[in-house]
Order: structure tokens, then C-alpha cells, then sequence
């Protein structure tokens, strides 16, 4: 199996890189910049590239069987970048006919907002509300396309170890609020050939 990552170098990215290594899996690692990719594999290529530069999405598309995207914010600041890389990523995709992709997106994006804890609403209302605002465009782009996505929607993530016990849902009763990366990582790693979730956007925690 061959796979596109998107956002290699953040720190779920980087779990991603490694465990999809150890599998067996060829991975193309996409980035601004290269020398950001520490991991050195026979089956690891890096990609340069930008989520604006459409051209070079379609370039790392060529050959794969599916996408994994960790891509996160870089700024608080009202932005479009979640959306423009949504909108060039689908049209990538088309364009190479890869149809599976798992994208990363968060606990309090599109309708999950209202299962949001009190706190985080407060914080997604002061400090992250143009980062979820752009991320909303990005899903509402996602899911009018025809593609066989897996919509992640983990809680707060925490560097930690490994735990395991994760659980999906659409709804959060009974779900902690918080998730370590490792453990997110296992289980977007799971959604490339599982038809549980697919074309559906599940809160994954504990």
C-alpha cells in the first residue's frame, strides 16, 4: 500500500510517518520543508510541497492508494489555509483517482460543536474561532465531495504514551474529552481499509 501524508512534520504526523513504516506501508511524506522529515527509510519519500500549491499536491498524488492529513493550524489569525488545502487536496485526489482519505479534524468542528465541553466552547469562542471557522469550510468542502473519507474527530491531544482502549462515536456520551496522539495515530492508521466510518465524522477518544 502506498500513502500520502499530509502534515508529516507536526507531532501526529510524525507518529504517522513511523507506524505506518512499521507496517509495511510506502509512505510519501509532504512538506514545506524537506530537511523538517528526520525519518530515514528505504520506503520513505518526502514530497515538497505547500497546501496553496495545488500543482504540487497532484505531483505527490501520483501512484497512491490513499491520504492521511494531520494538517493543523499555523496561526490564530483568520485565515483560509484548512480550506484551501481541503479544496486542493478533493481536486488532487480526483485528478489522480485516489479515493480514500483520513483527515484529521477536532472535537467542536461542524455539528460536534454543540457536544463540546463547557470550556472548550469558551475557548473556541475567544482564541480558536477563526481556526475552527476556517476547519468548518474545509469539512463542508469534504463531505459534498464523492470521496470515501474518514473525518477524525479526536478530543484534546496530549503527547502521552500509547494507552489504548480508544473509542469512536457520534455521540460523546461517556467519551473522555482528551486523546494521546499515539493513540490517534493507531486509529486513523485503522480507518484505511475499514468501512465502519466511512463518509462519517466520529469523536475518537477514550
Amino acid at each position: 500500500m502506498k500513502v500520502l501524508v499530509i502534515g508529516a512534520t507536526g507531532a501526529t504526523g510524525r507518529h504517522l510517518v513511523a507506524k505506518l513504516l512499521a507496517r509495511g506501508v510506502e509512505v510519501t511524506a509532504f512538506a514545506r520543508n524537506p530537511d523538517a522529515i528526520t525519518e530515514r527509510h528505504e520506503r520513505l519519500r518526502v514530497a515538497k510541497g505547500d497546501a496553496r500549491d495545488a500543482a504540487s499536491l497532484e505531483r505527490a498524488m501520483e501512484g497512491q492508494d490513499a491520504v492521511i492529513s494531520a494538517f493543523g493550524p499555523r496561526s490564530l489569525k483568520k485565515d483560509d489555509l484548512q480550506e484551501t488545502l481541503m479544496r486542493n487536496l478533493i481536486a488532487a485526489m480526483r485528478a489522480r483517482g485516489v479515493k480514500r482519505l483520513v483527515n484529521l479534524s477536532a472535537w467542536g468542528a461542524g455539528d460536534s460543536a454543540k457536544d463540546a465541553t463547557l470550556p472548550m466552547k469558551i475557548f473556541m469562542g475567544l482564541l480558536l474561532k477563526n481556526v475552527f471557522a476556517d476547519k468548518n469550510r474545509g469539512e463542508a468542502l469534504l463531505a459534498a465531495s464523492d470521496l470515501d473519507y474518514v473525518n477524525v474527530r479526536p478530543g484534546r491531544l496530549t503527547n502521552g504514551a500509547r494507552r489504548g482502549g480508544v473509542q469512536a462515536s457520534l455521540e460523546p456520551r461517556g467519551l473522555a474529552p482528551w486523546l494521546t496522539r499515539e493513540d490517534l495515530a493507531e486509529f486513523m492508521i485503522a480507518q484505511l481499509d475499514s468501512g465502519v466510518w466511512l463518509r462519517k465524522s466520529p469523536l475518537v477518544s477514550y
